[in-house]
């Protein structure tokens, strides 16, 4: 204990210089909070377009009060109030999907917003809870709370426990406040309105005509009016030149990963090693520039197949974030066998983006789904499985123009393809397949250096019309053994060579 204490304070100057380090990123300083736009609130607005806005209330059409006490609100918001519009039921009858984002959060236009709600023309359902939610999960990545401000002349009409589907979404983290305004309900319709607002951490207010809707709206005004005030108040305000990289990918994908490498680029240095991720992982880093390389697995402990995912820019106080999709491989069983050496996927018109799956051994990592950020793909094979096989390593693009989307998987079906039987005489040395039409051959399978086997397998190709050469031993040119032959989906075409 005592050689640990003296070697603490032998070292008392590095680690002086080393608690430096770590307070430096911290810069304090005093601002007015207004100066930062994401600091002020925001309010969206869930706008009912059901069928029953079309009742009267207060001797007035529900739709044309609701009009115009909008019209009569949303210009007079303060200025740095973000606005964002969702409503239900404006498009089809008695269909509880039918919702939609007019306007998503982060708007400044409010001119832009009374036109949507003035082209509303109700007709359907009344969703709240599926209305809610959506709006809710856009919600996820703010730092700020948001004010939703839900308006409905009804009650649910498509979910059972609506209450409950918003106690959820309160307790799920994601910062937001509802208020929900009864417009000319009953007293079993308030109950339910009146449970949402609770469970939202708001408020219920009701209106029975145009004047007492104006009422309830400019209470909610109120209420983001001392939001923005709050916020413009003088503080004092660090700042941080820490940030956070975020890489998200679908559940399914991380099995062919086995790490991912954070690069910073200015220097090219490594900087975090991440094994075996996870499918939503946040990393805090430095402000600056970070290159995020992919490790897909190898079977029998060979080195990763590294392929990079481009660059991202870490602000101070901000998450970056990396949503990648992925590309779910189905091989039919018919041809799990093939003789690959290689799987090999690149993106279109990128050449950074490209990477090989070798055969080390087994192909246990060939056709798992793998985590790729957004593009269009091709996916190839080559059929030089060891160093005895004399075919050679040029790619077979079994699929091309495969579109992988952000958040989604992109399933990529490989079922047709060609096997030749064996002859019992005239030994074939080699057999390509050329594309009719064309001249070159998108494969050669030729006799490997200790025997025919590879000649007799089953290889994937692309559906489509050849034409079948075969070489024979001792023989200087191929033999056109098949001409137009075709190759559907989910086909495999055994070729019978006797010759």
């Amino acid at each position: 204990m005592t050689s640990a204490i003296l070697k603490m304070i032998n070292y008392r100057r590095p680690l002086k210089k080393f608690l430096s380090l770590i307070f430096l990123p911290l810069v304090f300083s005093f601002t007015v909070s207004d100066a930062l736009s994401g600091s002020f609130p925001q309010v969206v607005f869930i706008f009912d377009a059901s069928g029953s806005m079309w009742g009267d209330a207060g001797g007035r059409k529900k739709i044309e009060s609701a009009r115009e006490v909008m019209g009569k609100v949303v210009p007079v918001l303060p200025s740095e109030v973000k606005i964002g519009l969702a409503a239900y039921g404006h498009r089809r009858k008695g269909d509880c999907t039918d919702i939609e984002i007019l306007i998503p959060a982060g708007s400044t236009d409010k001119a832009r917003l009374l036109t949507r709600v003035n082209s509303l023309s109700p007709k359907g359902k009344t969703p709240l809870a599926d209305s809610v939610k959506m709006v809710v999960e856009t919600l996820e990545s703010m730092e700020e709370e948001t004010t939703i401000v839900l308006i409905s002349d009804g009650e649910e009409t498509c979910h059972a426990d609506p209450c409950g589907v918003v106690k959820g979404l309160k307790d799920s983290g994601i910062k937001f406040i509802l208020h929900v305004v009864g417009f000319g309900v009953d007293g079993e319709q308030k109950e339910q309105l009146s449970c949402l607002a609770e469970a939202g951490g708001g408020q219920y207010l009701g209106a029975d005509n145009a004047d007492t809707l104006l009422s309830a709206l400019e209470t909610v005004k109120e209420d983001i009016v001392q939001k923005v005030e709050k916020a413009k108040t003088v503080t004092r305000k660090a700042t941080t030149k820490l940030g956070k990289l975020r890489i998200r990918m679908p559940r399914t994908s991380t099995a062919s990963l086995n790490a991912f490498t954070i690069r910073r680029v200015p220097d090219g240095k490594d900087i975090k090693n991440i094994a075996t991720p996870g499918p939503d992982t946040t990393h805090t880093l430095l402000s600056g520039k970070y290159e995020v390389i992919a490790g897909f697995a190898n079977s029998n402990y060979h080195s990763d197949s590294e392929v990079s995912f481009g660059i991202r820019e870490v602000n101070g106080g901000e998450t970056a974030l990396i949503e990648l999709g992925a590309m779910a491989i189905d091989i039919a069983d018919s041809l799990r066998d093939i003789p690959a050496g290689a799987v090999i996927i690149s993106q279109a018109g990128n050449e950074e983006l490209k990477f090989h799956i070798p055969f080390t051994g087994n192909d246990y990592y060939f056709y798992m789904t793998k985590p790729l950020p957004a593009g269009r793909y091709d996916l190839a094979v080559h059929y030089k499985r060891t160093y005895l096989y004399n075919t050679s390593e040029k790619p077979v693009v079994l699929v091309s123009n495969i579109l992988v989307a952000e958040g989604q998987e992109s399933i990529v079906k490989i079922d047709s393809g060609i096997t030749l039987k064996k002859p019992s005489s005239s030994p074939v040395a080699a057999w390509e397949l050329i594309p009719a039409g064309t001249e070159e051959a998108i494969m050669r399978i030729s006799g490997a250096f200790n025997g025919d086997y590879p000649l007799w397998q089953r290889y994937a190709v692309p559906p489509g019309t050849y034409d079948l050469l075969l070489t024979l031993e001792g023989m200087t040119e191929p033999l056109p053994a098949g001409e137009g032959i075709t190759i559907g989906n989910s086909e495999l075409l055994e070729f019978d060579a006797e010759l």
